[in-house]
């Protein structure tokens, strides 16, 4: 993840993998593993890795042979990642590192991944001249975005203006409102890239026990230290809020959330 306003607070990895990986981010991953071509002989290279679920998950389903890398800003997610991994430590390399200073050599992936992490980027077209840089030609790029605020999402957000303020609110909704999505396309074909082909997914973001666990969503959202500041009867406050504005998503003990991501790919030239 990129060095911005959405970086997550210092010590939330450990949240993020528990909730949020969980909820959504593997369904993601898997579903976009799902719609594109996979190999054995793939050299694979997770952007904006977190935790390391897209690389974990493609382990999982593949096993290719080559050691898949991840790399991340975030010093915490990649502590987190190779905990979660540790097992299987000769599978992967994790850095700490920026997109745009990656220390690899040209050519040296035949697919780069970057789920849900270009719209954090300061500087979109360096990140993806940088993925250019360091696969193969004819090597993927594959890249995922939310397309729109899920409603989950924005009832917390409309709790968040109420209780917390306006700007908190906006910056819990800045993963699903990605200003550069019609101008992607052209974009990857300028960085590089040919054969751009896109595609919407969607998968449930389910929320075990959601009275205990959306204050987790909170937590392990950026605007978390903000929340928990106004003290439990805020927070208890937003959660009761969320849950009768969600209430038709409210599947026995879960809520289970539609969200829709468009995934790019496209072919380096």
């Amino acid at each position: 993840m990129a060095l911005d306003t959405f970086q997550l607070a210092k010590g939330a990895a450990a949240t993020y993998e528990q909730q949020k990986v969980k909820a959504i981010f593997r369904p993601l991953a898997e579903a976009t593993l799902n719609a594109v071509d996979n190999s054995e002989d793939d050299v694979v290279l997770d952007v904006a890795c977190g935790t390391g679920i897209v690389g974990r998950v493609f382990r999982e389903r593949i096993a290719p042979k080559a050691v898949i890398t991840g790399v991340d800003l975030h010093e915490g997610m990649i502590e987190t990642a190779r905990t979660v991994t540790s097992d299987h430590a000769d599978a992967f390399r994790w850095h700490t590192g920026d997109v745009t200073d990656m220390p690899f050599a040209d050519g040296s992936f035949t697919v780069a991944m970057c789920q849900q992490g270009l719209q954090f980027f300061p500087d979109e077209d360096a990140a993806l001249k940088k993925m250019r840089r360091v696969l193969q030609p004819g090597g993927r790029v594959i890249v995922t975005l939310w397309a729109e605020p899920p409603r989950f999402f924005a009832a917390m957000a409309d709790a968040i203006a109420r209780h917390v303020s306006a700007e908190d609110a906006t910056r819990s909704l800045a993963p699903f409102t990605y200003a550069g999505m019609t101008t992607l396309p052209e974009r990857l074909r300028s960085c590089g890239f040919a054969e751009v082909r896109l595609c919407d997914l969607t998968v449930d973001r389910v929320i075990h026990d959601p009275t205990a666990n959306i204050p987790l969503e909170i937590i392990g959202n950026p605007v978390g230290p903000a929340v928990t500041a106004h003290g439990g009867k805020v927070m208890a406050s937003i959660v009761s809020e969320v849950l009768a504005g969600c209430s038709d998503l409210l599947h026995g003990p879960d809520l289970i959330s539609p969200q829709t991501a468009r995934c790019f790919t496209a072919v380096a030239v």
